[in-house]
């Protein structure tokens, strides 16, 4: 016999907003684009001095590593944008009252009970000048990111608002709170402040968004001169 305490919890579990959540449409089309920037357009210079003198046929391809070197770099790009893409449009994030679950192509799995967790860091607004930004007036504006912490302060992974939007974040706060889980929110910080409250809770890429870039267009610029240096135009 089911009791109808039992009867209404199951009934209230099965009312309560979606659990699982993936990168919206918009999400997927930014990422193809960025894609395409990443692997064609900074890359035209490439593809147009091996198209144009078709060195397909060229005696020395694939049997002079110097010659080679900038077909065989493009190869690496490509890879590296083909898994980044498929990373991030097959991520799916899973919220339930037994814990977490984050998915996709040619990531770790990572899963964690309510009880494994230690802190969930809830952060509105994080700025990387010297002061905080301001605080978004709306209640209902997006976190700049929920930061899921285990026991050990080590961060488990993040819920984005650009990945996942609002309801994920919010669903992450509401089962933490029912779970009993420590939630702290923050409504402006700048990153320094951020990492000497919770050093682990932001990656590199995290606290150097612009560095990454400038080393990537560095990088594309650096191939371009190569490839103009070996092939010519």
């Amino acid at each position: 016999m089911i009791s109808s305490t039992g009867s209404a919890a199951t009934a209230e579990e099965e009312n309560l907003p979606t659990r699982t959540f993936s990168p919206p449409a918009a999400v997927v089309m930014g990422t193809l684009v960025v894609g395409t920037v990443f692997l064609v357009v900074l890359e035209f210079l490439v593809i147009i001095s091996f198209i144009g003198q078709r060195l397909w046929n060229h005696p020395l391809l694939l049997h002079d590593l110097v010659f080679t070197l900038p077909l065989l770099i493009w190869v690496v790009i490509a890879a590296a944008v083909t898994v980044t893409c498929l990373r991030v449009m097959t991520s799916w994030l899973r919220i339930d009252a037994q814990g977490v679950e984050l998915r996709s192509l040619f990531r770790r799995t990572v899963t964690a009970r309510w009880d494994q967790v230690g802190s969930v860091i809830a952060v509105r607004s994080l700025s990387r000048d010297a002061s905080p930004a301001e605080t978004p007036d709306e209640i209902e504006t997006a976190y700049d990111g929920v930061y899921v912490m285990d026991q050990d302060g080590k961060r488990l992974f993040a819920v984005s608002s650009r990945f996942f939007g609002l309801r994920a974040q919010q669903m992450a706060l509401r089962r933490a709170h029912e779970a009993g889980v420590a939630i702290e929110h923050i409504d402006a910080i700048t990153a320094a402040d951020l990492l000497r409250e919770a050093p682990q809770a932001l990656t590199f890429v995290d606290r150097h968004p612009n560095l990454l870039m400038l080393a990537l267009l560095l990088f594309y610029v650096g191939h371009n001169v190569l490839t103009f240096a070996i092939w010519g135009l």
